[in-house]
C-alpha cells in the first residue's frame, strides 16, 4: 500500500510539534530558577513557532506577514537561541545579533517579494541565513566540556550542524529548479523540509533540556564535594580523591606529598573582628594558597581553619619549597579591610611518600604530627615530618605542648 504525504497534514503536524516543544521549554524555564539559557531557548522557540505558523499559511495571509514577518521571526528566534547557548556557557550575549538577523532577513525578503518577486531567490536567501545561524549555534556547542555535559552539548551541536547542512542543500536545490511554482505546493523538497524541521525541533529541544539536566546534576555534585565557604574540597571528597591519587602514585612509584596547614591564632581573629571577617580571612587565605598550586594538586578543608593539600610528583625537598612559598604568600599579603589589615600566618606540616609510604591515613598522621611540631616551635613555620623511626615519646611531648599552647592561644 502506497502512502502519500500531504503538505497540509505535514504543516499541521509541524505546528503541533513546535507548539509542544515550545511549551516544554517554557515549563523547564519556569522551574529553572537562576539557570541561564533556558528562558532564551523558550523565547527563541516561541518566535520560531509563530514564524512557522505564519509561513505555512501563505495561501491565506498577506505575504507581508506570511513571508517577510514570518522569516524575520524565525531568524530572530534562532538568534535568541544562540544567545541562550552563550548565556548557558556564561559568555557575553550580544543582543544586536538576533535583532540584526531579523531585520536583515526581513529587508532582503521584502526586496525579493515586492520589487523583484523571486520565489527561488527568497528560498535560497532565507535558507542560507538560517544555515548561518545554525552554524553559529553548533560552533558554540561542539567544544570540549566535562562529561556528562559533553554528551548533551555534542548531541545538540550535531543536530544544529545537520540543520545547517540541510538548509544549505535546500538553498542549492531551489536554485536547480527543485522549487515548485507555489510556496506551499506539494513537492519532495517541501515534504523533506517540513519533516526535517519537525525532527530537528524535537531533537534540539530535547538536547537543551538534557543540557539543563546535566548542568543541575553537576552543580549538585559540586555542592556535595565542596566546602560551602571556601570552595575547596570538603573532607569526605578530599579523602576520596587523595586516596585515588595515592593509589596511582603507588602504581607508578612516583613521589607524592601531603601537607597539612593551620591558621595561627585564628580564634583571635574571630574574637576581635567577628566571624564574618574571619570567614573573609579564610577565603583570602585559600585564594593565596591556590596561587601556589598546580592544576592537578588537591586542596581541601579538613575542619575549621585547618586545610590539607596533596602534591603529586613532589618529593620532600620540592614540597617543602612549595610549603614555604605558601607560608610567605599568606603572611606577606594580609586581608585588607576598609580601615585596617587583618594579619595572618600559617603553620604547615609536610609528609612525603618517600618516608611514610602511600597509605592516606599514615601520611595524614605524619603531616599532622609535623604540623603540631610547627605549632609547638613558635608557629608561622614549615616542619617536615620525621622519619617513622624517630622517638615517639618526643613527638607525643611536642603534640601535648602544642595542644596546651593552642588552648591558651598564646
Amino acid at each position: 500500500m502506497s502512502v502519500e504525504l500531504d503538505i497540509t497534514t505535514l504543516a499541521i503536524t509541524l505546528s503541533l510539534v513546535t507548539l509542544s516543544m515550545t511549551l516544554l521549554l517554557c515549563m523547564a524555564a519556569w522551574h529553572a530558577d537562576n539557570q541561564q539559557g533556558l528562558r532564551h531557548w523558550a523565547l527563541g522557540n516561541s518566535a520560531l513557532m509563530l514564524g512557522l505558523l505564519l509561513n505555512i499559511n501563505q495561501d491565506y495571509l498577506h505575504h507581508g506577514l506570511s513571508v517577510i514577518l514570518a522569516n524575520g521571526l524565525m531568524a530572530g528566534g534562532l538568534g535568541i537561541i544562540w544567545l541562550g547557548i552563550r548565556a548557558f556557557k556564561g559568555l557575553s550575549q550580544p543582543r544586536a545579533v538576533p535583532i540584526a538577523s531579523a531585520l536583515l532577513m526581513m529587508l532582503l525578503l521584502w526586496l525579493l517579494r515586492f520589487p523583484i518577486d523571486s520565489l527561488v531567490a527568497r528560498v535560497s536567501i532565507s535558507s542560507l541565513g538560517f544555515a548561518l545561524l545554525c552554524l553559529l549555534c553548533s560552533r558554540e556547542l561542539l567544544i570540549k566540556v566535562e562529561p556528562p555535559l559533553r554528551g548533551a552539548y555534542w548531541f545538540t551541536g550535531i543536530l544544529t550542524l545537520l540543520c545547517c547542512f540541510g538548509l544549505m542543500v535546500r538553498a542549492i536545490a531551489s536554485l536547480n529548479d527543485a522549487m515548485p511554482a507555489q510556496p506551499m505546493a506539494d513537492s519532495p523538497l517541501q515534504h523533506l523540509t517540513l519533516l526535517a524541521v519537525m525532527v530537528a525541533q524535537i531533537g534540539i529541544a530535547g538536547g537543551f533540556i538534557l543540557m539543563s539536566h546535566y548542568r543541575s546534576t553537576l552543580n549538585l555534585r559540586r555542592l556535595s564535594e565542596r566546602d560551602a565557604l571556601t570552595g575547596t574540597l570538603n573532607r569526605r571528597s578530599f579523602s576520596q580523591q587523595a586516596q585515588a591519587q595515592l593509589e596511582h602514585a603507588s602504581q607508578t612509584q612516583q613521589p607524592i606529598t601531603l601537607i597539612m596547614l593551620d591558621a595561627d591564632h585564628f580564634k583571635r581573629v574571630n574574637d576581635q573582628f567577628g566571624h564574618q571577617i574571619g570567614d573573609a580571612v579564610l577565603c583570602h587565605m585559600v585564594a593565596r594558597i591556590r596561587q601556589q598550586l598546580r592544576s592537578d594538586d588537591l586542596l581541601g578543608r579538613f575542619g575549621g581553619e585547618e586545610f590539607t593539600l596533596i602534591l603529586p610528583g613532589l618529593n620532600t625537598h620540592s614540597a617543602g619549597q612549595v610549603a614555604e612559598r605558601i607560608r610567605r604568600s599568606v603572611g606577606l599579603q594580609p586581608q585588607e579591610l576598609a580601615d585596617h589589615e587583618v594579619p595572618l600566618s600559617i603553620s604547615l606540616g609536610v609528609a612525603c611518600s618517600e618516608h611514610h609510604g602511600y597509605a592516606f591515613e599514615t601520611l595524614l598522621a605524619a603531616a599532622d604530627a609535623a604540623l603540631y611540631r610547627a605549632k609547638a616551635m613558635g608557629r608561622n613555620r614549615v616542619e617536615l615530618a620525621r622519619h617513622p623511626s624517630t622517638d615517639q615519646e618526643d613527638q607525643m611531648a611536642l603534640r601535648l605542648l602544642s595542644q596546651f599552647r593552642h588552648n591558651l592561644d598564646v
